[in-house]
């Protein structure tokens, strides 16, 4: 009785746990990147709004892609944004994926926004804080895949057993890391995009980031044994539009 009592104990309340909805935007042709801006923060208005299945998004960043070569030589800029979509709860995730496939309003504008629609480049995670803190302007996303030859479990369980080592021998906190969330991928994902992890790493600047460079690239090389760094995408970008609370909550 005693052992049924403590796996009672142990049961996570899924209500309770933190979600994101994250997809991966590439402009359409015929914006520029400067073009797309603007355009993308208006797409946050149309279409969900209509729908109440989009009161289960609680908060909302996107986030626009810089030129790394100055900043981060391993990153990249092919595409040219990410949203983070936090959601109310992981229980959350089926009505977002059925809003993306359902939703013809927000589907058009998808097309005149990006080069295809949202539900061809979006994943649904489980969120985790990291490292608490406040948001900041600049958030490096770090989408990672594991090695092949990794079960997923195997990967996160070792993530989580190396990282305090890992995070003291990079000095990132020292160099100006203020916060740091952990997405996990759940579900599946649209074809293409199977990131087991997408990490945010929010600093105060794009100078900031670029002082920590030496650090986020030591931190990158003690994870090589577990992660397809070839395979994994880096991007550096920063903050264009910002709707409700920092989530998951530092307190």
């Amino acid at each position: 009785m005693q052992a049924g009592t403590d796996q009672l104990e142990q049961r996570v309340d899924v209500r309770q746990v933190p979600a994101k909805m994250i997809y991966l935007a590439n402009r359409h042709p015929r914006l520029t990147r400067a073009e797309f801006a603007g355009r993308w923060k208006r797409h946050a208005t149309i279409g969900g709004s209509l729908d109440p299945r989009i009161r289960e998004v609680a908060a909302l960043r996107y986030c626009l892609t810089h030129d790394p070569a100055s900043i981060l030589p391993s990153a990249t800029d092919e595409h040219d944004g990410v949203a983070l979509l936090a959601l109310r709860s992981l229980l959350s995730t089926p009505a977002m994926a059925s809003l993306l496939v359902e939703n013809e309003v927000a589907y058009a504008d998808e097309l005149r926004t990006f080069e295809r629609p949202v539900e061809d480049f979006a994943l649904f995670t489980a969120s985790e804080l990291l490292v608490a803190g406040d948001e900041t302007p600049v958030v490096v996303i770090d989408l990672v895949r594991r090695r092949p030859e990794l079960a997923p479990n195997t990967y996160f369980r070792t993530d989580d057993e190396a990282r305090e080592t890992n995070l003291a021998e990079s000095g990132l906190l020292e160099l100006g890391l203020r916060r740091w969330v952990r997405n996990a991928l759940v579900g599946t994902p649209a074809r293409g995009f199977a990131y087991d992890a997408v990490h945010e790493l929010w600093f105060d600047s794009l100078a900031a980031v670029a002082d920590a460079r030496t650090g986020l690239e030591t931190y990158f090389g003690r994870s090589a044994s577990i992660t397809d760094r070839p395979n994994s995408t880096l991007l550096v970008t920063t903050v264009i539009e910002q709707i409700g609370p920092d989530l998951p909550a530092s307190s």
